[in-house]
């Protein structure tokens, strides 16, 4: 599911179900397949990608109907748009925070070639696009998909102003995606996923962006992260990002690991590392 068809999803509150990879290795291609993927997550924020190899991953991914959607390194239009010439079939905005980094965002994905003043003008309301242009433009970026990080307590202030950012053809902004590492630590709850503060802030936050018509999710990116996941689908969630797959290989492998170990009484290992991406 890529371009209009994933967007047109997401914009209908379809459930979308992906992962991060952060494996390389052409292997990994063949394994992704036999899972049924809707998406792929690459995380250009905190994995160390080749260029080349990301931009190789995006299309040969969009070659099989799986849509590669990129998370940038930081909110800005240069990277959102770079971003798309490598072949994201969506971007995924880290640590957004006010309305006018969302705006520029919205021009970058959708909007694009256009940029500079004319763009600035457009996107607010200073100018308007001939018809001609209009219709280009919605032709030109009718494949791309517009994400949003929300992990700070001024990106949940603000959910309702960037749901209501235009494009030419509906909504600027498809989706809203909590990342919980960030959104906790903002919220002087580092890592407490599962207290019931933390729990009634994601779950009033999915709520909030389902009354407003925009898909939502989170990014449970740790490990052990099931059953967080499980409740932000019960909660409504439709954009389900779970996980990592050296995450999930590290909890397969110790439990069967631990299976092993208990035939011949070796001692459990029930350790896991604090790490979140």
């Amino acid at each position: 599911m890529i371009g209009q068809e994933f967007r047109n999803a997401l914009r209908m509150g379809n459930p979308l179900y992906g992962t991060l990879l952060t494996s390389t290795s052409p292997k990994s291609f063949d394994v992704v397949l036999s899972l049924h993927l809707d998406f792929v997550f690459l995380c250009a924020e905190h994995v160390s990608y080749n260029p080349e190899t990301l931009s190789w991953m995006c299309r040969a991914f969009k070659a099989a109907d799986i849509n590669p959607v990129v998370r940038i390194l930081e909110p800005s239009p240069y990277l959102a748009t770079q971003a798309l010439d490598a072949g994201a079939g969506a971007i995924l905005v880290p640590y957004v925070e006010d309305v006018e980094e969302v705006l520029a965002l919205v021009g970058a994905v959708k909007y694009r070639p256009l940029k500079g003043k004319k763009l600035a003008r457009i996107l607010h309301g200073e100018e308007k696009p001939t018809e001609e242009l209009s219709q280009y433009l919605q032709k030109h970026n009718q494949n791309n998909s517009l994400l949003l990080n929300i992990e700070s307590e001024s990106a949940v202030k603000n959910l309702a102003n960037f749901a209501q950012i235009l494009s030419l053809d509906g909504p600027g902004v498809d989706g809203f995606v909590i990342g919980p590492h960030d959104l906790s630590t903002s919220y002087n709850m580092p890592e407490d996923y599962r207290s019931a503060d933390f729990m009634n802030l994601t779950i009033a936050l999915i709520q909030q962006a389902k009354s407003l018509g925009i898909a939502v999710g989170g990014h449970t990116g740790y490990r052990g992260s099931l059953d967080l996941q499980k409740d932000w689908v019960k909660a409504g969630a439709n954009i389900i990002l779970h996980c990592s797959d050296m995450l999930l290989f590290a909890d397969k492998l110790q439990s069967d690991l631990n299976e092993l170990r208990k035939i011949q009484g070796a001692e459990q290992i029930t350790q896991m590392n604090s790490e979140s991406i």
